[in-house]
């Protein structure tokens, strides 16, 4: 992340928002959603024949550290 600010970005995560970032080139769209008693977050990979990542939470918190761990 060029200029920005690191926990800022996490402290969105952990709300949910709606976020458009670049890592190494690319660029991401991050969202955060209640689905069925679970608050999820969806990665979307936007370029042609983008990838499309998901992580499952529980009804308290989203799946932050899973995000944060994984290989993208």
């Amino acid at each position: 992340m060029k200029n920005g600010n690191v926990q800022e970005f996490i402290d969105h995560i952990y709300y949910g928002d709606e976020l458009w970032f670049r890592y190494k080139g690319r660029l991401y769209f991050l969202e955060g959603w209640s689905n069925e008693n679970h608050l999820d977050l969806k990665l979307y990979e936007m370029h042609e024949n983008g990838k499309e990542y998901s992580w499952k939470g529980d009804n308290k918190k989203y799946p932050v550290d899973e995000f944060i761990n994984a290989k993208i």
